[in-house]
């Protein structure tokens, strides 16, 4: 595994980034992966005394990105499998607070503010002595919200705090997966799905037949056949069988009568 990192500023302003790669080889398993990140931060605060009054600002800033994949292949002693993913976000948050202290008790008011974008795009599946499997989805995302809250306590912690804050996000993206099997003779194929658009439709179907009629129907069509052959292999054979039992009567009745004439 290979991996690089790097970082400049402190607390109050700064920034860092860090990428890795890699690969693991194992009996049974085989995988790769890359990944990389970065994110930046800066914040502010103020302090002013103004006789028995302290007012208190603070202000801070955050951003990040990241993105990664995977694949892996294997077999687990019964199934070959296979599995690939990417994911891809960034990050944005902002917030903002004062306070104002006199005679022991603090008022704070504070903003805060905050998006989110993701991607992420995948596929696996498995054939072996389980049956044979897949999966393969991409959905992508997005949401933002802000909110704001104000508290007022005491040096002894008592006080009362409210706050309100709203939200909203969108998601596309879709998701299908099937499968076949086969167990005591039973064969199952199925198909499952699922839609998201605002909100999620879940598809699912799984239908399953049971083949062993037709393999007793086989079977049975196989004796039939078998006892209608033979009863045509007795019918061509009784006329042959019939013609041999005369041929043989007469070579005895004729022997019989050479016999008698010849005095033997």
């Amino acid at each position: 595994m290979a991996e690089v990192n790097k970082s400049v500023g402190n607390d109050n302003a700064g920034a860092s980034a860090g990428a890795s790669a890699g690969t693991e080889v194992t009996n049974t398993s085989v995988s790769a992966g890359v990944e990389a990140g970065a994110e930046v931060h800066a914040g502010v605060e103020n302090s002013n005394q103004i006789g028995d009054v302290t007012i208190s600002q603070e202000a801070h800033a955050e951003a990040e990105v990241h993105a990664e994949a995977t694949t892996e292949a294997g077999w687990d002693g019964r199934n070959a499998y296979v599995d690939a993913h990417a994911e891809v976000g960034a990050s944005v948050e902002v917030g903002a607070s004062n306070s104002v202290s006199y005679g022991g008790v603090t008022n704070t008011t504070e903003v805060h503010a905050g998006a989110e974008a993701k991607a992420y795009v995948g596929a696996s599946g498995q054939v072996g002595m389980d049956g044979a499997e897949g999966h393969a989805g991409a959905m992508a995302g997005a949401s933002v919200g802000v909110g704001a809250s104000n508290s007022t306590y005491d040096e002894n912690g008592n006080g009362a705090s409210a706050g309100a804050g709203v939200s909203a996000g969108v998601q596309v993206g879709a998701e299908v997966g099937g499968g076949a099997t086969m167990d005591d003779g039973v064969a199952t194929i199925g198909v499952e799905g699922e839609v998201a658009l605002l909100v999620g439709v879940d598809v699912d179907l799984s239908v399953s037949v049971d083949t062993k009629p037709a393999q007793e129907a086989v079977v049975d069509t196989a004796n039939t056949v078998a006892k209608e052959t033979t009863k045509v292999v007795d019918k061509v054979a009784e006329p042959v069988n019939n013609a041999g039992n005369a041929v043989v009567g007469g070579a005895k009745d004729t022997g019989k009568k050479l016999k008698k004439a010849f005095k033997f």
